[in-house]
């Protein structure tokens, strides 16, 4: 007696899987997934039931539980790969730049205003002729000569907006004054503090180094105010009226990545 159970084809099959993986997937997912679903629809599987072939009885319920068996195995490793999709999703994104100090400290207690490192200027905040490109590009900070492993200060009252490696500046550290306030430490060889640490005025955050784009130790150092980069030696204190700690300059959109 032949079973009167059609088998599942390819093309409902393929509707099945892209059903149940579409809102799943995304760019970072999609050559695992090809991997998967290539090996799933490679695979031999048995004809339709619209595709009429002469078989026996026994032939047909050996292929009715071989298509079963298929079936089965198919939507369990297609559970199991949007369960490991799902989980890939819930893993926290890399960690972006906290953007704000909720509890700043007073106000000239925040002030960056006491220079890093102990060192001398070797590069001015302004146009230069950029060390690595050689071409003249708009420099968002100050350069101090120091020794690989000098020990860097935070020059304000703040919060540890960031520590890690990122891009030209290599190992930097962003620390959030409030007020508008924020500077940045970078090409260093170690970060003393983690993201979301208070720290005050004087505090070592860091060792100083040379990573990223830079030609040698030193330590890059800056300072915004309302999002706009400022000169850092504006804000050195000298016993002037802080008044003085003014906004010098915006560079231009394209003059970007010269901070070595």
């Amino acid at each position: 007696m032949s079973s009167t159970k059609k088998f599942i084809n390819l093309p409902e099959l393929g509707r099945k899987v892209r059903a149940l993986l579409i809102p799943h997937l995304s760019i970072d997912n999609f050559l695992f997934s090809l991997a998967i679903l290539s090996s799933l629809f490679l695979a031999p599987y048995p004809l339709s039931a619209e595709e009429k072939q002469p078989v026996d009885s026994n032939q047909n319920n050996t292929a009715v539980s071989t298509t079963e068996g298929l079936l089965a195995s198919t939507e369990q490793m297609i559970e199991q790969l949007i369960q490991q999709l799902e989980l890939q999703n819930e893993k926290p994104i890399e960690k972006a730049e906290l953007t704000e100090n909720p509890n700043p400290t007073s106000f000239f207690s925040s002030i960056p205003n006491i220079r890093p490192v102990k060192g001398s200027i070797t590069s001015n905040f302004g146009i230069r002729v950029h060390p690595v490109y050689h071409v003249p590009l708009f420099h968002a900070g100050i350069d101090f000569s120091v020794s690989e492993g000098t020990r860097v200060q935070c020059t304000g009252d703040g919060i540890v907006a960031y520590s890690g490696y990122e891009k030209g500046y290599g190992q930097k550290v962003t620390i959030n004054h409030g007020y508008g306030y924020k500077t940045i430490y970078a090409h260093l060889s170690k970060s003393l503090v983690r993201q979301g640490q208070k720290v005050k005025r004087g505090d070592v955050i860091a060792l100083s180094g040379n990573t990223g784009v830079s030609t040698g130790p030193h330590m890059h150092y800056e300072v915004h105010k309302n999002n706009v980069i400022v000169n850092p030696t504006a804000y050195f204190f000298d016993g002037i009226n802080p008044d003085k700690f003014i906004t010098r300059q915006k560079p231009a959109p394209d003059e970007i990545d010269n901070n070595s």
